[in-house]
């Protein structure tokens, strides 16, 4: 059975390195493999708490799943298009969704997103993210959760060992409440 909290600014500093552990694990491993420095990734997601909040899912004690929302001015990259239309006001920035290797394919990734729209501010018209084009897993669970996409951008990233780099493209995809 997988556990559900909302964790915010005030009582992040609790989990910061079990997230940051759960965040290495999703992007320097696998399908999305990255090179990311320790340090980076927790200045990384103290910066996403600054405004922002997760939904985090245990199986036990275990950090085993998270949903990390911030506004969407956080996200400097996104097209002009989505800067103009989808203020911080009325919208969310899906930040990160992460589970643990071990726990996919058990609906984890659901989960967080009906944990989060459990939790959403009624002012909040629109729920923007992003994600990576070949991560299709994700993109079918995006779009099965009711997100369609509204633009994408290519970002480089560095290969894990060699710190080769390489180019992503990323598609933004958008759902409305």
């Amino acid at each position: 059975m997988i556990n559900y909290i909302k964790v915010t600014k005030t009582n992040y500093q609790d989990q910061s390195l079990k997230l940051r552990d759960l965040y290495l694990d999703t992007f320097t491993k696998g399908l999305s493999a990255q090179h990311i420095e320790s340090e980076d990734a927790e200045v990384y997601l103290q910066q996403l708490f600054e405004r922002g909040y997760a939904i985090l899912g245990f199986s036990e004690k275990q950090l085993v799943a998270a949903l990390i929302a911030t506004p969407p001015s956080f996200d400097q990259e996104r097209p002009d298009h989505l800067k103009d239309n989808y203020s911080d006001a009325e919208t969310l920035y899906i930040a990160e969704v992460l589970v643990d290797k071990e726990f996919r394919g058990r609906g984890l990734g659901k989960g967080l997103f009906e944990e989060f729209e459990a939790t959403l501010n009624p002012d909040i018209t629109h729920v923007l993210l992003r994600v990576w084009s070949k991560n299709e897993i994700a993109v079918q669970l995006y779009k099965n959760s009711g997100f369609n996409e509204c633009g994408s951008i290519f970002q480089e990233k560095l290969k894990p060992i060699s710190k080769e780099p390489f180019e992503m493209e990323k598609i933004y995809m958008l759902k409305s409440y």
